[in-house]
């Protein structure tokens, strides 16, 4: 191993020079050799703005004196470009690009840079950043003791970008963006700042690990939002780190990202469909939950500010599963899900916060003091799928079946994914039954459970009828008919009145829709989900008119008339809906005379009918008496709509 001297050109008393020039010394050193740069001497002022280009394995040593607030570097360089797969390694030393659209260190083609007690600045005035550090190419970059100064143009690309590659930092501070694609990063001991963008960023598979550092920074834009670590398609793993990024709800931005943050401090935590594992963490404002993300963990604490902002949102089937968590600052209501939401969290704790100390109150012992004010959980939005199924009144039956339907199909899914054999389940399906017994209202309901347990791709639901499949001419039906199959797949195809297809004879266009429902049955097997719906006997009628279309619907549904005590309990429920009051029993007579005299098993149509015609004998009641309740049904209005 040979040294290399690089200083100014003076020579001793013999007339000999004892040090080298710079760009001599980078191409006399050889693999494994050193070029120590003398104390004082600044090769960047002899580089013309052009960065140095190394293919082989060098050191190059500088110096540094310390001074009262810290250190000063003695020797300036330009840009290092290491390519090739060389290992260069960087001592005491200040690299210092003086123009814009260039890179202080560009590390690419499997190389590797080593930087220990290094002070990186691009100092350009105007013009548009480039990366401080760019790596490329499977190439690794290894920060010390390293600090990169911010920089002087403001157009928010100020960053370390590593692609393919891996990115190592320790004991250093970086003013810049870190963002990764597709690569490694390991940080630790480190502060990153960037207030003009994400001070964090990494896509594409990447994989981050952060342990005892502080990363502050993001920017609220007046078109765009810049969180202070963003994650999309990436792993994120902290210990014992900081994400700063106060009065916003976005600190940490996860996107189709799994995090684990232990023992940390997280300002905000926004995740779509994204996993956040808490242990022992503390959420400083907010967290919200979007499309099926899940929040897990041992225990994390939500401390909140009294700034009206909830605390917990959730929505769009995500699942909150902590074991414990605790609240401090309550907003009202502190926690707000839509009911599609898995609320699963063991202990939910509502605990004493000390907001002059900024810390939640222990007793002697450590342990958490409880508050007296606890939390409101407030519910919106739709329920559940099945749980809109169980509540529909009647159809025992079918509510039983479509369970039996779903657990099967849930069964088959799970068994393929876990790679085990499983039976070919079909689940194109016949619904039987008269008008107004809810069978359009179960299919809708059956796409959201088959999409909600991930059955299906899509919440599509397409309803049609014969209007929407046959058309006027040979030949067009089948485009029709095709174009309507095409914009269900992934989803549900509701075909109301299928029977319809088969009424008109041999020279009817309905069995050319027919013929092209059953090919694309076949050749979409798991694509799609159709439902038939109809009358049972012209069901029946319907599926012997071709051989192939029983076989590929095997699952039956049987929907029964309702009952005249049910028929009461829809009439009623409908009634409040419009917030009319009425007698229950009063109206329960009624129900019971009229389903005797007129029942034309129309069912939930009978019923409506029903109410709508106690609400003109309202009518004509308040006419003439305008002061009158307008929401409250007399005996009299219900005597007056009597058969």
């Amino acid at each position: 191993m040979n040294t290399y001297l690089v200083g100014p050109d003076k020579k001793n008393l013999f007339g000999r020079r004892s040090t080298w020039d710079f760009d001599q010394a980078l191409e006399a050193a050889e693999s494994g050799d050193v070029i120590e740069i003398q104390a004082g001497f600044c090769p960047v002022d002899e580089q013309n703005n052009q960065s140095i280009v190394i293919n082989k394995d060098l050191t190059i040593q500088g110096h540094v004196e310390a001074t009262e607030t810290g250190q000063n570097f003695t020797n300036v360089i330009d840009g290092v470009v290491v390519v090739d797969g060389a290992t260069v390694t960087l001592k005491d030393i200040c690299v210092q690009k003086r123009v814009d659209k260039s890179n202080c260190l560009s590390v690419k083609k499997g190389a590797t840079l080593i930087a220990d007690n290094v002070y990186l600045v691009s100092s350009a005035e105007s013009g548009k950043n480039y990366p401080v550090i760019f790596i490329s190419g499977q190439s690794q970059v290894k920060l010390n003791h390293v600090e990169v100064a911010p920089t002087k143009l403001h157009d928010g690309k100020f960053q370390i970008f590593a692609q393919n590659s891996t990115l190592e930092t320790q004991n250093s501070t970086i003013a810049a963006t870190i963002s990764m694609d597709h690569g490694t990063l390991r940080t630790q001991d480190t502060t990153i700042t960037n207030r003009e963008s994400n001070a964090l960023f990494a896509k594409n598979k990447s994989q981050v690990t952060v342990i005892n550092t502080l990363i502050q920074g993001g920017k609220v834009g007046d078109k765009r939002y810049f969180p202070c670590v963003r994650i999309v398609n990436s792993q994120l793993s902290t210990k014992d780190t900081t994400i700063a990024m106060p009065n916003t709800n976005q600190a940490l931005s996860l996107s189709g990202a799994t995090a684990t943050l232990d023992n940390s401090k997280v300002d905000s935590l926004h995740a779509t469909q994204s996993t956040a594992v808490l242990n022992n963490t503390f959420i400083m404002e907010s967290v919200a939950l979007f499309k099926k993300s899940k929040l897990s963990g041992s225990q994390g604490y939500l401390v909140g500010h009294n700034n009206g902002k909830i605390n917990l949102y959730a929505e769009q089937n995500s699942v909150v599963d902590v074991e414990r968590l605790n609240f401090g600052i309550l907003s009202v209501p502190n926690i707000k899900v839509d009911h599609s939401v898995s609320l699963n969290t063991e202990h939910l704790s509502y605990v004493q916060y000390d907001q002059k100390q900024d810390q939640f109150v222990t007793d002697e012992q450590g342990y958490l003091l409880l508050s007296d004010h606890q939390g409101e959980i407030k519910y919106f939005g739709d329920l559940p799928a099945l749980e809109q199924l169980d509540q529909m009144i009647g159809i025992q039956n079918v509510k039983d079946e479509v369970n039996e339907f779903i657990a099967i199909a849930e069964m088959n899914k799970k068994r393929r994914d876990q790679g085990l054999d499983s039976s070919a389940m079909t689940l194109h399906s016949l619904f039987l039954g008269n008008p107004g017994t809810g069978k359009t209202t179960v299919a809708r309901i059956l796409g959201k459970i088959l999409y909600e347990k991930g059955i299906i791709a899509k919440q599509t639901f397409v309803e049609v009828s014969r209007a929407e499949l046959v058309g006027e001419y040979i030949g067009k039906t089948a485009i029709k008919t095709r174009k309507v199959l095409e914009s269900a797949v992934g989803g549900v195809l509701f075909i109301d009145e299928a029977y319809t297809l088969a009424t008109g004879g041999a020279q009817d266009f309905g069995g050319e829709a027919i013929n092209e429902i059953l090919k694309f049955m076949e050749d979409h097997r798991s694509d799609i989900v159709i439902i038939f719906a109809g009358y049972t006997d012209d069901m029946e009628k319907f599926l012997k008119m071709n051989d192939g279309l029983r076989s590929r619907i095997p699952n039956r549904f049987m929907f029964e008339d309702y009952t005249p005590k049910e028929l009461v309990a829809i009439g009623l429920s409908d009634l409040k809906a419009k917030n009319y009051r009425v007698d229950a029993a009063a109206y329960t007579a009624l129900v019971d005379h009229n389903f005797a005299v007129d029942n034309d098993h129309s069912n939930g149509r009978w019923i409506r009918n029903l109410n709508e015609q106690v609400v003109r004998k309202m009518a004509v009641r308040l006419a003439k008496n305008p002061q009158a309740d307008l929401s409250q049904i007399t005996e009299q209005d219900l005597a007056d709509a009597q058969q």
